[in-house]
């Protein structure tokens, strides 16, 4: 994975994570945690997020490059006895 798709995927899971929890916290009358940060994560990102589609945030993560794209190996069939 390049470092441009590592830091990307780093800092959203981040700030995505950082607003599921003070979206709790709000529900549950809670004190958030910290909202400082970069104007693109908090003011664009997040908010541009919430609104796509499942479908379309789902072919976007495909697209991207990430341990989400991993796949099984095929398993070999046994050689022989198991004892």
């Amino acid at each position: 994975m390049t470092k441009l798709a590592t830091w990307l995927r780093t800092n959203s899971q981040h700030y995505l994570l950082r607003d599921a929890q003070a979206r709790i916290a709000r529900k549950y009358g809670i004190a958030p945690p910290s909202t400082k940060g970069s104007f693109f994560w908090t003011k664009v990102f997040i908010p541009v997020y919430r609104v796509l589609p499942w479908g379309l945030r789902s072919s976007v993560m495909a697209a991207m490059p990430g341990s989400h794209r991993k796949r099984w190996s095929k398993q070999v069939p046994p050689a022989g006895s198991a004892v």
